[in-house]
């Protein structure tokens, strides 16, 4: 392949990548590994072609550096540690994503084919989470992913199909088309949500709710935004009060949790974490720093519970301790843990400061990223999200597509 073919080719195999990543990534087994390998083949392809990197800022150097760091710190403490060698594979991804990223800061893929690849992949996932709960009788939908992964993910494509109907005011004599794909996309979202029935997604509502006001509110739609948002309130209640609600009977089953958990009784979803928390924090005030060795930490918990001071369902979560925060802490010490919050914190401060522009691309594209952190903040306090490969890959890769995207809406925002 020449040069001018090559030239060519590139763009058109980023934007397929992208587009297979969203579309794909609930109703194809692995369907977010089938984009990410082609935005990785073209990434490298490009880079062959030693381009001229001039569209570096120091924020995007900032962010390689906090991807190279995300893979090395965590990388070279599980050696020091003599922890699971299998571990560097998740934290590779991070190292996969530098030339990824460097791509879709050079390459542009149009805005359009991101927003209808979403709209695609959250609409597919409803009918497959029909069908795995009416046809097949799952309890809980999981799609292709788990029931977890499933729920938080087409809860992110819903928050952005919400923030995609301000950018579908932006497309002319398109706006109606659009609107309705997202209407039809958020319903299709919210549906797969219920369905999948993980309470940790609704977590992040509040948090990220509150960054769409930060976003979206102003003097103008405060009516309508209000409306809105009474509108969503009695939709669902409606759905919590109907008979055998899936939201009713997974909140009736945390208050459970919690009260078993107080009398004693840990042995519940809710209660294993609040015990394998304990453990965990009990074991890092002996060694905060340098973290734990998988065998030595599992003997600590052993002779805690052999003590009586720690219940034996911490034993079976040894090396899962469902939350990233203290999952890194423990198992790659306080330097794994700071690497982890600069792999959240940098995004954040990049996309939150285009919050309020106005420019309407830019600021969908900054909530949209934006929304992607907190959400995963919050998904990260109740399960190890980013030690899972379709949750540190769509993380990844998503914040990668943004970041891009909402970098090239700016530049056309002010070509001087």
């Amino acid at each position: 392949m020449n040069a001018r073919s090559t030239a060519r080719a590139i763009p058109l195999l980023a934007t397929a990548g992208v587009f297979i990543f969203f579309a794909a990534m609930f109703a194809v087994p692995s369907g977010y590994s089938y984009g990410g390998a082609l935005l990785l083949l073209a990434s490298l392809i490009w880079l062959a072609g030693r381009p001229a990197l001039t569209r570096l800022t120091v924020t995007d150097r900032w962010m390689i550096a906090v991807l190279l760091l995300y893979f090395a710190i965590p990388s070279a403490m599980t050696v020091w540690l003599n922890n699971n060698l299998n571990e560097i594979d998740q934290y590779s991804r991070a190292l996969l994503a530098i030339p990824i990223f460097l791509l879709l800061l050079h390459v542009p893929v149009k805005p359009a084919n991101i927003w209808a690849a979403i709209l695609i992949g959250v609409t597919l996932s409803a009918p497959l989470a029909w069908w795995q709960i009416h046809v097949l009788h799952m309890g809980r939908a999981a799609g292709f992913l788990n029931v977890i992964h499933f729920s938080n993910l087409t809860l992110v494509f819903s928050i952005y199909c919400v923030a995609g109907l301000y950018w579908a005011g932006t497309q002319g004599r398109h706006v109606r088309l659009w609107q309705a794909g997202f209407l039809l996309a958020t319903i299709c979202g919210l549906y797969s949500v219920i369905v999948g029935g993980s309470r940790a997604s609704w977590v992040a509502l509040p948090p990220v709710a509150v960054v769409f006001l930060v976003a979206f509110l102003n003097r103008r739609n405060i009516g309508r935004l209000a409306l809105a948002a009474t509108i969503g309130a009695v939709v669902i209640i409606g759905l919590f009060a109907l008979p055998n609600s899936t939201l009713q009977t997974r909140y009736e089953q945390a208050v459970q949790d919690v009260t078993r958990y107080q009398e004693d009784q840990p042995d519940s979803s809710v209660g294993a974490r609040f015990e394998m928390w304990r453990g965990a924090l009990h074991n890092l005030r002996q060694r905060p720093i340098e973290g734990w060795n998988l065998q030595s930490y599992t003997q600590g918990l052993e002779s805690q519970i052999t003590q009586g001071e720690l219940s034996p369902v911490a034993l079976a979560f040894n090396n899962n301790l469902h939350n990233n925060f203290i999952q890194a802490w423990v198992f790659t010490g306080l330097p794994g843990l700071l690497a982890l919050l600069a792999l959240y914190g940098l995004p954040l401060w990049h996309f939150a400061r285009q919050l309020r522009t106005s420019e309407m691309t830019v600021r969908v594209l900054a909530f949209c990223g934006t929304s992607t952190v907190v959400a995963y903040l919050c998904f990260s306090l109740s399960q190890v999200i980013l030690n899972r490969n379709n949750g540190i890959m769509f993380y990844l890769l998503a914040i990668a597509i943004l970041w891009g995207a909402m970098s090239r809406a700016r530049c056309q925002a002010s070509p001087g």
